[in-house]
């Protein structure tokens, strides 16, 4: 049975497993700071402004003076504090991500040691070089692009749902209607991207491997006046990683651009609905506001959730070439 490269990654993982479970457990506390910001705005609107009762029993009996100034310094704390959670979590993801980076390149390198002569005389070296020093970032990739984004875009999702469907059943299911959609645009461009991804890096591992001859091998051009059939071969050789890179940013900014069209198309229907329910008397303007502030932030997790794919479909392609080193067994 082939076991997938996540999996295979699993063991340089595993020396760092309490760092990535703290982490971990940094998503889920910068999801619920994530989940306060748009309180603070419905008792400025609702309770001070509108003359409500607040719904929050603690705050019922404030003036609406320190209820404006209570909101005003809620909406400092929650976004200091979410901030500086998530710059304790990048320096953490980051952290483990680049020491399994280390430890990846390090098991490449030294297997390659220990492979025979007549395996490296078949390869090329600028193309060993390019495994090593930028195809074995694909498990930062994975771990910072994939992994926990995913799980934080999933536990934000949820958060969100939670507190929408109570508030308005009928918008939170309007505000979803377009994620099925989104998902079918996730498998159908990441297929696409992975084809493109795969040509870009094997464009961009002839040129390493061009440069690396000539370089090593200079003395000979010399020699031989072959100095403009060299940069000839270089420079087609550029040309075709640039044409390669182009077409992947270019498949890249066309699925951005029709997911940001999507979920525009959502919003406006939400936005739309939601003004025709508060012109009903069902739904207060500061309810409004917040459901609008969630919806801002709603299709943030989802749109993370289809691009963390995409990015995890062009480091498959890196870690395949580095396990197709690291599985063939020495002579």
């Amino acid at each position: 049975m082939k076991t997938s490269y996540g999996w295979k990654l699993l063991p340089y993982l595993r020396p760092y497993r309490l760092r990535f479970f703290w982490a971990l457990a940094q998503v889920f506390l910068i999801a619920g700071f994530e989940l306060l910001k748009p309180w603070p705005l419905q008792i400025v609107i609702d309770d001070v402004l509108g003359g409500k009762t607040p719904g929050f029993v603690p705050l019922q009996g404030w003036s609406p003076l320190t209820l404006l100034g209570l909101a005003c310094l809620g909406i400092v704390a929650v976004q200091f504090v979410g901030g500086a959670l998530t710059l304790l979590h990048n320096y953490t993801a980051i952290g483990v991500g680049q020491r399994m980076v280390n430890d990846l390149q390090g098991s490449l390198y030294g297997h390659l040691q220990r492979l025979s002569l007549a395996f490296h005389s078949r390869q090329k070296v600028g193309d060993i070089m390019f495994r090593i020093t930028g195809d074995s970032f694909a498990v930062q990739t994975m771990l910072m692009n994939g992994v926990l984004p995913i799980i934080s875009a999933i536990v934000l999702l949820s958060g969100m749902l939670v507190i929408l469907f109570p508030l308005d059943p009928l918008l939170t299911v309007l505000s979803m209607s377009i994620v099925p959609v989104l998902f079918l645009l996730v498998a159908f461009f990441n297929r696409r991207i992975a084809d493109v991804a795969t040509e870009v890096r094997d464009a961009r591992s002839r040129v390493y491997s061009i440069v690396q001859w000539a370089i090593s091998s200079m003395k000979v051009v010399q020699a031989f006046t072959k100095e403009e059939e060299e940069y000839g071969r270089f420079m087609g050789a550029s040309r075709a990683s640039l044409g390669s890179s182009l077409k992947l940013y270019s498949w890249q900014t066309f699925y951005t651009g029709v997911v940001n069209t999507l979920i525009a198309a959502g919003t406006a229907l939400v936005i739309y609905v939601g003004a025709r329910s508060v012109l009903s008397g069902t739904l207060s303007v500061g309810q409004l506001i917040v459901f609008i502030s969630y919806l801002a932030q709603l299709y943030v997790p989802v749109n993370q959730l289809t691009e963390s794919w995409g990015l995890i479909a062009s480091a498959r392609v890196s870690a395949r070439r580095v396990f197709e080193i690291l599985e063939t067994e020495a002579d």
